[in-house]
């Protein structure tokens, strides 16, 4: 069974793993993300552009089975809300019209499950900043507690060409190992995705994870 993961906003992280036949083990494949067209005027152009790149990997993939991650409306962080309501709305439309099952996961669970706390640690932000601790302490726990490890780049869906990493894969990857563990009670996760060398940027930015040297 192929399962998918969708962490939906503007860059969409998303990622596929397998599930052995007799459910006790799966692989994580594949990960990417998905850059929303925004060159239109209308919001609903943006939406349909999403569901058309989302079927395009439900096809290649013969997804089965998919869990999307809920959101959380905040009074502090509203601007936005709008946006990620329809892009939300549209996954999930894409997902029916698609016969795909799929879960919402709500965020402190999966947080929790993964790294132990739903929020990083004073040290953590005191060592990368408040907001980069957000995505990195995900990163930091996905690393320590099931050894997956993610490259410092990403490639420009336009160019082709290393940009900075895009941490919605991180978080979709987390949300992957939660559904797989919780849900599918999936005894084992693996992650085959091969990491290609780290690229060196003319900027150093705080939100990279610098991993231990082997």
């Amino acid at each position: 069974m192929i399962v998918l993961i969708v962490d939906p906003a503007e860059s969409t992280g998303y990622c596929l793993a397998e599930v052995s036949e007799d459910g006790t083990t799966a692989d994580i494949y594949q990960y990417d993300f998905i850059d929303v067209d925004k060159s239109s005027e209308y919001e609903g152009d943006h939406c349909i552009d999403l569901q058309n790149q989302l079927k395009a990997i439900i096809d290649e993939n013969a997804v089965e089975n998919a869990g999307v991650e809920t959101y959380f409306f905040s009074k502090k962080t509203a601007n936005g809300s709008c946006t990620n309501a329809s892009y939300r709305a549209a996954i999930h439309i894409t997902l029916r019209q698609n016969d795909v099952p799929y879960t919402i996961l709500n965020i402190s669970s999966w947080k929790n499950y993964i790294a132990g706390r739903s929020t990083p640690s004073k040290e953590q932000k005191k060592q990368w900043g408040k907001d980069p601790a957000k995505k990195l302490y995900i990163q930091q726990a996905l690393y320590d507690n099931f050894g997956f490890k993610f490259p410092n780049h990403s490639l420009s869906k336009k160019t082709g060409k290393p940009i900075l990493f895009r941490y919605d894969i991180v978080d979709a990857v987390a949300m992957m190992v939660y559904f797989l563990c919780t849900f599918l009670r999936v005894r084992e996760v693996t992650m085959s995705v091969e990491v290609p060398e780290d690229v060196e940027f003319k900027k150093a930015s705080k939100k990279l994870f610098v991993y231990p040297a082997e």
